[in-house]
Order: C-alpha cells, then sequence, then structure tokens
C-alpha cells in the first residue's frame, strides 16, 4: 500500500520521530476500507475479522494520531463517544446529530462557510479548520415525540 494517506501519515509521525509501526500500517489501512463514519470497536472487529492481530490500545492510540495528521475528523455522537470520518480528499461538511437514535446527518451549506470566513476576517484570526456539530432530534424520531 503506497498511498497518499500513508505517505502523510509516515510524513506526520516522521516529523514527531514517531515509528510507522506495521500496527500502524494495518489501523491505516482498515480506517481508509471503510466509507463511513465508525468507531474505535470497528476498526477493531474490522482487523480480527481479516485475521490481522493489532492491539486495542494501539488501535485507542492511532486514531487520534490520524485525527491529528489531517487524515481523519472526529466526530461526537449522541451515545456520547467518538465516532471517526475521513477527511482526507473528501469535501468539508457538517453534522446534525440525532440524540435519540445516535443517527447523524452530513451536510454542506454555503451561507455557514462564508458566514465563518467572514467572523474569522473581521476579527484577525487565522482558522485551521473547524467542525460544526448541531445536536437535536431527526425528523424521523420526532415523529414519536408528544406535541
Amino acid at each position: 500500500m503506497d498511498t497518499d494517506e500513508k505517505r502523510k501519515f509516515s510524513s506526520y509521525l516522521h516529523e514527531r520521530e514517531l515509528k510507522f509501526t506495521t500496527e500502524r500500517q494495518l489501523i491505516l489501512e482498515e480506517v481508509f476500507k471503510t466509507h463511513r463514519h465508525f468507531e474505535a470497536e470497528d476498526v477493531v472487529l474490522g482487523l480480527r475479522g481479516r485475521g490481522k492481530r493489532v492491539s486495542r490500545a494501539s488501535i485507542y492510540r492511532t486514531l487520534p494520531l490520524l485525527v491529528e495528521s489531517g487524515l481523519l475528523r472526529e466526530v461526537h455522537s449522541a451515545e456520547k463517544h467518538s465516532h471517526y470520518e475521513h477527511i482526507f480528499g473528501h469535501e468539508h461538511h457538517d453534522h446534525l446529530i440525532c440524540t435519540q437514535c445516535g443517527g447523524t446527518i452530513e451536510f454542506f451549506e454555503p451561507r455557514i462557510e462564508s458566514l465563518q470566513e467572514s467572523i474569522c476576517r473581521t476579527r484577525g484570526f487565522q482558522p485551521t479548520h473547524h467542525k460544526l456539530e448541531i445536536t437535536g432530534v431527526c425528523s424521523e424520531c420526532a415523529k414519536d415525540l408528544p406535541h
């Protein structure tokens, strides 16, 4: 596997004088096999399902490194634990998170992006990244709520 993701992660680790171990490479490969939001335990199960032995601790230590390197984004869920998604090579988007079913709806709204840029510009602020997560109740779960 010689991909842009691998080169970026390898470079990130090298800059921090960390090793690009076999375990980290397996975790990277597993993470980029999925094209949906996932949890650390999904990575554990995916690797074990392929007969790969990677410690749970290595997975939990590597995911934050993948976030810091700009390859993943951490998305908090209604269940109060982290989910992850690829951001490297993907268009930016934000999230609506249902507090009832835990579902996540991805969206992109140019007016929000423009407003954020304007706010930063008027305050002389140099943003590096942002994430917008709005919690509430999705339309399906709202049907079950009393009116």
